[in-house]
């Protein structure tokens, strides 16, 4: 993965130095990551809370970064990759 270029920020995929082929994160990946997005959020929110409310969020702050960190961790080692192709939202079987 590191060794793969990203082409640009609104670009979905990556490019092999080698071959120049285009690769793409399978769709697994992309469901974990979204579960990864959706936990980032919520510790986000027990963070303000913890600003506003005070140290009563301590203890659930300091567990769902936990749970972030090793979901982040175990999801970064399980990254596939699969060939990228440009015609398969466009495709049309009429």
């Amino acid at each position: 993965m590191r060794e793969l270029r990203h082409p640009g920020f609104f670009k979905n995929f990556r490019v092999c130095p080698n071959c120049q082929g285009k690769f793409t994160p399978d769709t697994k990946t992309k469901y974990r990551q979204a579960i990864f997005i959706f936990i980032a959020i919520i510790s986000l929110v027990i963070t303000i809370l913890l600003y506003i409310e005070g140290p009563q969020w301590m203890i659930p702050g300091i567990i769902s970064y936990m749970i972030l960190g090793l979901l982040i961790y175990r999801g970064n080692r399980h990254i596939f990759l699969v060939p990228y192709n440009i015609n398969r939202d466009t495709s049309n079987d009429s």
